[in-house]
C-alpha cells in the first residue's frame, strides 16, 4: 500500500469515528427533534420548539443555540459549566434566544456585539468591552444582554439620583453621575435597565413650593393624632402616577401644637388637601358608651361629706311600690361617687340620666351656707358681788313675749337666789348650774345693758368683777367652734433615780383652762338652737402635787337672733394666806410677831358666761359685722393710745418705786423718801409710791403725813390696790387691806396716848 493509500485510509477512520462522536452527544444530550421542526409547530410563519436540557455542558448549548438562530459565536475560553433548562411549553425562537442569554447572565456570561460576530465573555469584562450603547429610549423588549444607558435628566440632580439607584443595580453593573450635564450613565443588562429606566422617570419631575397650613382641632389631641398621621405617612412608600413627583411622604411633616390644640402641616398643594382630608375623618367627637365618668366642681359644700351622702343613696332607694312597678330605679348601684379634696369636686360614674339626678341632688346641697358669729364675755364675780347681778331672764320657762326658751340646765346641792326679774309663777332657779335665755337688753341691777360689750365696760374697773376673757368666733352653720382659755400646767407623773444616782422626775401637761365649746343650728325661722358644753378647771393648790377643781355642763338652749344666753352658778373657792410685817422688826426673832400679822383670806367667786349668737346669712351681715368691730377699735384706738403714755409713766414710776423700796429694806430712810417724791410726781395715782411713802412717814415719826398717804392708797381704789400683790419680799397682803390696817394703827396709837 502507498503512502498516500495509507493516508486516505486514516482519514477516513477520523471522520467516521468523529461522526460517530459528534452524533452520539447531540443524540443523548439533547431533546429530540432539535432542528427538524414539524409541521404543526409551524404557527403564524414563525417556529416553535421544546426545549428541555438536563444538566447539559454549557458549550454544547451555545452549539444550539448557533445552529438554531444562525448566530456566530466567539467563545472565551473561560466560559465553562453545565446548564439545564426545563420548559414544559413551545417558546419562539427570538424568546429562546432571550433564555439564552437568561442562562449565560445567570452564570455570569453575557454576549458583546462585535461586527459579525458575537462574543461570550464574562460579565464583569463585558463592561470594559465595545458594548452597545442606547439613548434614553431603550429597547421594547427586555433581553438580558449588557448595554450602556444614557439617562439625560431634566429637574433632579444626578447625585441625588444616583444614591437612590445605587442598591437597585448589581455589583457588576456601572451607575456614574455626570453633574455638569445633568446625565446618568448606566451599564447593565437591558431587562434591568428598563425598570431603572421607570424610577427615574417617576422622581425625575419639577419641584413643587411645599405649603404650611395650621389645622385647629375640636375633639381630637393634637400629640395624640400627629403620631397617627406621622407613622401613616412614613409607612406610606408607594410611588405616585408619573409626574405627580415624589413618593407621597417625602415632604410631609407634621408638628403638634399642644398649646392651641392645633396641627402644622408642611407639604405640597397636592398633598396637603389629602392630609387635611384624613384630619377632618380623625377629628371627630368620640360617642362615649354608658358609664360616662363626670366631673362637677363644688361652689360651697365640702366634697369629702358630701360623697358620703351620695354614695348611700343607691341603697337607700325604696322598694317599688305598684303604681311604679317595672320602673327601673332614678339611681342604680353602679353609681359611683368620689371626691378630690385638693379641687374639692366630686368625680361620678353614672349613666347620661342618672348624672341628671345626681346633679339635681348636688345643686340642691351645694348651697352657701350661714354662719353664725359669737360673742362670748366670761367673767368672775365676786360671790358678794354676784347677788346684784339680777339679770331679767327665765329658767324652766318661757318668756310672756316668746322671745326665748330654755331647753336644758344643771344644778348644784344647794340652791341660791342669783336671779330676779321672773315672774311669780316659774319656778325658782334650782340650785348651782344656771342656764337662761336673756331678753334684748341685758338687765344687771337696776341697769339695763344692750349688749356684752357694755356690760364689758361697766364692770372692767369693778374690782369685784375679774374678767376672765372675751372671745369671739365666727362658724358655719352646724359646725362646732371651741373656746378655751387657761394655761398648760406641769404635773408630776413619777419621781426616781437613775444609775448615777441622779434624781429626774417626770412631769405630763394639762390643761387647766375654762372651754367653751358651741355647736350653733340655724333652723327655717331663723331661729337658733346652741348646744352647748362648758368646762371650768381651776387649781385648787399649787406645789409639787397640785390637784384641780373641774366643773362641767352640758345644755342645749333654742333662742332668736342677737339674743344673750348667760350661764351662772359656776362657784369657785380661793384660799390665799397673807403675811404682814414692819421691815426688819417683822424680822426679829420671838419678837417679830409683835411687829407682823398672818392671816388667810378665803373668797368664793361665781363665774358667769354670757353668749350672744348673731346669724349671718350673706356677705352683708360679715361685712356689717366687720364694719362695727372696726368701730369700735377706731374708738379704742385714742383711750389707747392715751394709756400708752400713761403706762409709760408709770413704768417709770413703778421704777422708781422699786429702787425706793430696795432703799427703804437697806434702812436708808432718806433716799428712799426722795425716789417715792419722785415716783409720785411722774404718776400721782401710784398705789405703791404712796404706801411705801407713809411706811417712811411713820417711821420718822411724821404720823399726819403717813395717814394722808394711806388714805391716797385707799381712795385709788384701782385694781392694783384690791389685787393681792405678787412680790414675796412685799407683805402678801392686798394694798388696801395694808392701808387699811395701818390707818387703824395709827388711829390706835395716837388715842392710846
Amino acid at each position: 500500500m502507498s503512502r498516500l493509500q495509507y493516508s486516505i485510509i486514516n482519514a477516513l477512520i477520523f471522520l467516521i469515528f468523529s461522526g460517530f462522536g459528534w452524533g452520539y452527544a447531540f443524540g443523548e444530550a439533547l431533546p429530540r427533534p432539535l432542528t427538524n421542526i414539524s409541521p404543526e409547530a409551524e404557527v403564524g410563519g414563525k417556529r416553535f420548539i421544546t426545549i428541555d436540557f438536563d444538566n447539559v455542558d454549557i458549550n454544547l448549548f451555545i452549539k444550539y443555540i448557533s445552529e438554531l438562530t444562525g448566530k456566530n459565536f466567539v467563545v472565551d475560553k473561560v466560559v465553562q459549566g453545565n446548564v439545564t433548562i426545563i420548559s414544559p411549553t413551545k417558546i419562539s425562537v427570538e424568546e429562546a434566544y432571550r433564555v439564552f442569554e437568561s442562562v449565560l447572565d445567570v452564570h455570569g456570561f453575557t454576549t458583546v456585539k462585535a461586527g459579525s460576530v458575537i462574543k461570550i465573555i464574562p460579565s464583569a469584562r463585558a463592561r470594559s468591552q465595545n458594548i452597545e450603547m442606547l439613548n434614553t429610549s431603550a429597547a421594547s423588549t427586555p433581553e438580558d444582554r449588557v448595554v450602556t444607558q444614557l439617562v439625560q435628566l431634566k429637574y433632579s440632580s444626578p447625585d441625588e439620583i444616583q444614591k437612590v439607584l445605587t442598591p437597585l443595580v448589581s455589583q457588576t453593573s456601572v451607575l456614574l453621575a455626570h453633574v455638569p450635564s445633568r446625565m446618568l450613565i448606566i451599564t447593565e443588562t437591558l431587562s434591568n435597565i428598563q425598570k431603572l429606566l421607570s424610577i427615574i422617570e417617576a422622581l425625575d419631575v419639577e419641584s413643587r413650593e411645599d405649603e404650611v397650613a395650621v389645622v385647629l382641632l375640636k375633639n381630637a389631641s393634637s400629640t395624640a393624632l400627629a403620631k397617627i398621621l406621622t407613622t401613616i405617612y412614613q409607612k406610606s412608600g408607594v410611588a405616585k402616577k408619573p409626574g405627580e413627583g415624589k413618593l407621597a411622604s417625602d415632604n410631609i411633616q407634621i408638628v403638634p401644637y399642644e398649646r392651641v390644640n392645633a396641627l402644622i402641616v408642611l407639604a405640597n398643594a397636592s398633598d396637603m388637601g389629602r392630609v387635611k382630608s384624613l384630619i377632618a375623618l380623625l377629628d371627630t367627637e368620640v360617642q362615649r358608651a354608658e358609664g360616662n365618668i363626670h366631673v362637677y366642681y363644688l361652689q360651697n359644700a365640702t366634697a369629702v361629706e358630701l360623697a358620703k351622702v351620695l354614695n348611700v343613696l343607691p341603697d337607700k332607694q325604696p322598694q317599688t311600690d305598684e303604681a311604679n312597678a317595672g320602673k327601673a330605679a332614678a339611681i342604680s348601684k353602679n353609681v359611683q361617687v368620689m371626691a378630690d379634696e385638693e379641687t374639692n369636686s366630686l368625680i361620678i360614674t353614672a349613666t347620661k340620666d342618672e348624672y341628671a339626678v345626681l346633679e339635681a341632688v348636688v345643686e340642691k346641697l351645694d348651697i352657701p351656707r350661714r354662719m353664725v358669729y359669737l360673742e362670748a364675755l366670761i367673767l368672775e364675780v365676786d360671790a358678794d358681788k354676784s347677788l346684784e347681778f339680777g339679770v331679767e331672764w327665765a329658767a324652766g320657762g318661757s318668756f310672756s313675749d316668746g322671745t326665748g326658751v330654755v331647753a336644758t340646765g344643771f344644778s348644784g346641792a344647794e340652791g341660791f337666789d342669783l336671779i330676779s326679774g321672773l315672774s311669780s309663777d316659774a319656778p325658782s332657779l334650782p340650785p348651782g348650774y344656771s342656764v337662761g335665755i336673756l331678753k334684748q337688753g341685758i338687765r344687771i341691777g337696776n341697769v339695763t345693758f344692750p349688749n356684752i360689750a357694755a356690760i364689758l365696760r361697766a364692770v372692767k374697773s369693778d374690782s369685784d368683777v375679774n374678767i376672765i376673757a372675751t372671745p369671739q368666733i365666727l362658724t358655719t352653720d352646724n359646725k362646732k367652734a371651741e373656746i378655751s382659755v387657761g394655761e398648760n400646767v406641769p404635773f408630776i407623773t413619777s419621781k426616781n433615780t437613775n444609775a448615777s444616782n441622779l434624781d429626774y422626775t417626770q412631769y405630763e401637761y394639762k390643761d387647766v383652762a375654762t372651754k367653751l365649746s358651741i355647736t350653733p343650728h340655724i333652723n327655717q325661722a331663723n331661729t337658733l338652737r346652741l348646744e352647748i358644753d362648758t368646762e371650768v378647771v381651776r387649781l385648787k393648790d399649787s406645789g409639787d402635787t397640785p390637784t384641780t377643781f373641774k366643773r362641767t355642763a352640758t345644755t342645749t338652749v333654742i333662742l332668736n337672733d342677737k339674743n344673750t344666753i348667760v350661764i351662772g352658778g359656776i362657784i369657785g373657792h380661793d384660799e390665799t394666806e397673807n403675811e404682814w410685817k414692819i421691815p426688819f422688826l417683822g424680822d426679829i426673832p420671838g419678837l417679830g410677831w409683835l411687829f407682823k400679822t398672818h392671816s388667810t383670806a378665803t373668797r368664793k367667786t361665781n363665774m358667769f358666761i354670757f353668749i350672744t349668737p348673731r346669724i349671718v346669712r350673706n356677705p352683708a351681715d360679715a361685712l356689717e359685722v366687720t364694719k362695727s368691730k372696726e368701730d369700735e377699735i377706731g374708738k379704742l384706738l385714742p383711750e389707747a393710745q392715751k394709756k400708752l403714755e400713761r403706762n409709760d409713766s408709770r413704768n417709770q414710776s413703778m421704777e422708781l418705786t422699786a429702787k425706793g423700796f430696795e432703799k427703804l429694806q437697806a434702812g436708808d430712810l432718806q433716799n428712799a423718801k426722795g425716789l417715792f417724791q419722785q415716783a409720785l410726781e411722774m404718776d400721782p395715782t401710784n398705789p405703791f409710791a404712796a404706801m411705801d411713802m407713809g411706811v417712811v412717814y411713820e417711821q420718822v415719826g411724821e404720823t399726819k403725813l403717813a395717814l394722808q398717804m394711806y388714805q391716797k392708797v385707799i381712795a385709788s381704789d384701782t385694781a392694783a390696790v384690791a389685787n393681792i400683790s405678787s412680790d414675796p419680799d412685799r407683805t402678801g397682803k392686798s394694798l388696801l387691806q395694808i392701808a387699811r390696817e395701818s390707818i387703824e394703827r395709827i388711829m390706835k396709837d395716837e388715842h392710846v396716848n
